[in-house]
């Protein structure tokens, strides 16, 4: 029922229910039910009808009340994202274009004086410069498009494998044994960041040709999931968890904050990186 039907309905059912037992107070029941008693009872019945109708409309409002303080909140969360995508072109970005235009002045004197050495150290200043500058485009796209509304989690997963892998030529495919909806918001924002962590280093590192990624969920505890990322790249020493290489320190970072376990194995055509609850 809308709420402007309730309104009516606060105005007309009361009437209606009272007329209707005004009458039977006055003919039926005029010798069984002493005045003042009916009195009584014409009060707790308007009472009550007023009481269910109004119900109705009060859990209406607040639910109205709701939607619209999550959709202030949402806003103000994408008017940020907004904010931190600006400053990140605006500063840094074309900070990081600069300087990687300065450098490559700077290689090519070097070689026309013909110091080879410099111009080595160079060129991995550039490299590292480009290796920054994806990273912050990147973040810069990640805060434009919008994670928190729209599309559910499994399709945000799709979308971004597909641009992300597809782009790279890499194959991929995303298996889902049940939905992710049943997550919180806060396990599949940290997911999600986990997933754009580990495809990163993917693309960057791996030299893999197929991706599976993989969620599964216990049918009888929705609070037990698995959440998997498999490649068929060259593998890597485990050992650089510790180290804090490839981010992985962050997935660890992230799994933690939603009480999740990380898991990683890793040999040559087989690496996988497991989080469990």
């Amino acid at each position: 029922m809308v709420p402007s039907r309730i309104k009516v309905s606060l105005f007309l059912i009361p009437a209606i229910v009272i007329g209707l037992f005004e009458t039977l107070r006055h003919t039926l029941l005029e010798n069984i039910l002493p005045t003042e008693l009916g009195n009584w009872v014409t009060a707790c019945i308007d009472a009550g009808v007023i009481a269910l109708v109004a119900r109705k409309l009060f859990l209406a409002y607040a639910k109205k009340e709701q939607e619209l303080s999550q959709e202030k909140a949402s806003r103000a969360v994408l008017e940020e994202r907004e904010r931190l995508a600006r400053v990140l072109h605006d500063q840094i970005a074309q900070s990081i274009f600069y300087a990687g235009v300065q450098v490559t002045a700077a290689k090519t004197m070097c070689l026309d004086h013909a110091d080879k050495t410099l111009a080595h150290n160079l060129n991995d200043v550039l490299l590292s410069l480009r290796e920054i500058d994806e990273n912050v485009r990147q973040a810069i796209f990640n805060l434009k498009h919008n994670t928190m509304e729209g599309a559910n989690l499994e399709d945000r997963i799709r979308t971004f494998l597909e641009k992300t892998l597809s782009g790279n030529d890499i194959a991929w495919d995303f298996q889902v044994a049940r939905s992710v909806g049943q997550l919180s918001p806060a396990e599949q924002v940290q997911l999600f960041g986990i997933l754009q962590e580990s495809i990163t280093n993917v693309v960057k590192h791996a030299r893999a040709t197929q991706v599976t990624v993989t969620f599964s969920a216990d049918e009888e505890n929705s609070g037990h999931w698995s959440f998997m990322i498999q490649d068929n790249g060259i593998g890597f020493n485990t050992d650089a968890v510790r180290d804090g290489r490839y981010g992985l320190d962050i997935i660890a970072s992230r799994a933690r904050d939603i009480a999740a376990t990380l898991t990683i194995q890793s040999r040559h055509g087989d690496t996988r990186l497991h989080i469990r609850r």
